[in-house]
């Protein structure tokens, strides 16, 4: 017994230091093991929100529910297009997209695919989806472009997302998407004559954040017309149902392109400041300040050489 208290007394410091050692090892593994479970569960989580919303059946708009078998074949399209994008099957993913949405908004493979493959799918890339609209057997989801390793490092908060708008419509019979915010598009062909002034809407074009209107105007009057200045974008202005307006973004066209000789034609795209909503019906195109006679007016400034056209549509 005086043995090992000679032992202790002697090597007092080397063995309270080799306790803490080992004490301060045992509390490093159990902090160590309480990390990486909470990781495991985080990762966990992530997992089974990725997996519960990729395949979203209620609109969070409206809580209109749609059909199960609807929405596996909407997701398995969307998880195809993605699937296609991500193993750089380019001319496949770009077979998925509508008519309209290749010739409204990319026009050619090669501008699919640097006007969105190169700017979504730098990298691999998995999504969530959130089912926003069900118009018209037309269903539109917003989808946000994720990290593909996003379950392998937990890295749940990387802002590295995209968000992007996908609308799944019928196409001769075929599931459709149109992508990047492109909702779609229609036909009007509606036209108003007046003063000799024939103005037709031709098609409508719906983004998510905008509507853009094809517009020809015809000045059969012997004098030179002026739609807008540009400087006010309620010049020319759509109005709903609730009689709510929205300007026209005129500003970025060149005000020689609103001018319009007589005799002349003019077609022109006009977008419009209205996020997509499709429980919000635009009744007319408002021209308000159209201009019958630019070379008097610019002499004498007189209202009486304004006129407004209204086009139902």
């Amino acid at each position: 017994m005086n043995r090992i208290i000679r032992f202790f007394n002697q090597n007092r410091i080397r063995i309270i230091i080799t306790i803490l050692i080992i004490a301060f090892i045992f509390i490093l593994i159990y902090a160590v093991n309480d990390v990486l479970e909470q990781t495991r569960t985080d990762i966990s989580q992530v997992s089974n929100r990725i997996e519960d919303s990729s395949v979203p059946s209620e609109s969070v708009i409206s809580g209109e529910e749609i059909d199960e078998e609807v929405t596996v074949e909407n997701t398995n399209t969307i998880q195809e297009f993605v699937d296609y994008c991500n193993n750089g099957n380019y001319q496949n993913a770009y077979n998925l997209l509508s008519e309209d949405c290749k010739n409204e908004v990319f026009g050619t493979l090669e501008e699919f695919i640097s006007n969105y493959v190169d700017q979504v799918f730098n990298t691999s890339k998995t999504y969530s989806l959130e089912l926003w609209y069900n118009t018209h057997n037309e269903y539109i989801y917003r989808i946000v472009y994720q990290e593909n390793d996003i379950l392998a490092t937990g890295n749940i908060n990387s802002e590295n997302t995209i968000e992007d708008y996908i609308t799944i419509i019928n196409e001769n019979n075929e599931q459709r998407l149109n992508i990047n915010g492109f909702i779609g598009k229609k036909p009007i062909n509606v036209t108003n004559d007046t003063n000799n002034i024939s103005i037709t809407i031709n098609n409508e074009s719906m983004y998510r954040s905008f509507e853009k209107y094809n517009i020809t105007i015809v000045n059969n009057t012997d004098k030179t017309i002026l739609l807008s200045d540009g400087t006010n974008g309620n010049d020319i202005c759509l109005i709903d149902s609730n009689e709510e307006e929205y300007d026209s973004i005129i500003s970025e066209l060149p005000v020689s392109f609103l001018e319009i000789d007589a005799g002349a034609t003019r077609t022109l795209d006009i977008r419009f400041y209205k996020m997509y909503n499709p429980y919000r019906t635009i009744n007319y195109i408002q021209f308000k300040n159209i201009i019958t006679d630019l070379e008097d007016y610019e002499l004498s400034e007189n209202d009486e050489l304004k006129l407004n056209i209204n086009i139902k549509i």
